[in-house]
């Protein structure tokens, strides 16, 4: 579901890789990092990180590592904008927050991931402000509220080629064995919403519910999560009707 075909450039998939190589977890490496991910020689993949450098792409450190350039947040900035749907997301969401009195997530399938878009925690959590943007971020469908909630209301089908061969156990939680996921997908889907007990965060609960279009169509996902000791089952229960009918609102005045 995320618009991604086989490449037919070889050549240039195998440069774009050497970006897909940055993530949150490691936003700086080094020549010979990339080149044994990617699979190049240190001196082909010289050239292309010099061109990729010139070009604002990537960022060279005193240190010789590389990070993401600049050009990359002016592209970010750019999907933000089409998307057609921040400004109403943003309502939607801090009203959501207000009435579950815990922070909300907004997200879109993608390969074997959500793809977050936005969060918003509580006005008066803390002085942090109603919501802020983390465009980009992303996380396992198999282990995360909101993953399971968008996996679980896919095509049955469809539910192995989103699940990674190799999964992290991140927590004692986490379901990793491809039976156990599957059952959890089931009983998701019976549920109508996702339950996450601490399978990615230890300590936090999480409970997510799809978001659709006018169609009918699998768009998007919303979730709430915040500490296991406030989120008890009767909380969850609270929150998913909260959330269905945040999914709900995004349908009429989104995705219409």
């Amino acid at each position: 579901m995320d618009g991604r075909a086989e490449p037919k450039v070889k050549s240039l998939a195998k440069a774009l890789n050497i970006l897909s190589c940055f993530t949150i977890q490691e936003p700086v490496l080094g020549v010979t990092e990339l080149a044994n991910r990617i699979g190049v020689t240190k001196s082909n993949i010289h050239n292309i990180l010099s061109t990729f450098t010139s070009m604002g792409y990537l960022q060279r450190l005193p240190d010789g590592r590389y990070t993401l350039g600049l050009k990359i947040l002016e592209y970010a900035f750019i999907i933000n904008q089409n998307l057609g749907y921040p400004n109403a997301v943003y309502d939607i969401l801090v009203e959501t927050a207000s009435r579950t009195g815990e922070i909300v997530y907004f997200g879109l399938p993608y390969g074997t991931n959500v793809l977050y878009l936005y969060v918003a925690h509580p006005a008066d959590r803390l002085g942090v402000l109603p919501y802020r943007d983390i465009l980009g971020e992303t996380a396992p469908f198999y282990c995360t509220g909101i993953g399971k909630a968008i996996l679980a209301h896919m095509p049955e089908e469809e539910w192995p080629s989103h699940i990674p061969e190799e999964r992290t156990k991140y927590q004692p939680n986490t379901i990793t064995d491809l039976d156990g996921i599957l059952e959890e997908l089931r009983i998701t889907r019976r549920r109508g919403y996702s339950i996450d007990n601490g399978e990615r965060d230890p300590n936090i609960r999480c409970v997510g519910v799809p978001v659709y279009n006018a169609a009918g169509q699998l768009v998007a996902g919303v979730s709430t999560s915040g500490p296991s000791v406030s989120m008890t089952d009767e909380k969850l229960l609270e929150c998913a009707g909260i959330l269905q009918n945040a999914a709900l609102k995004m349908r009429e005045r989104i995705y219409r």
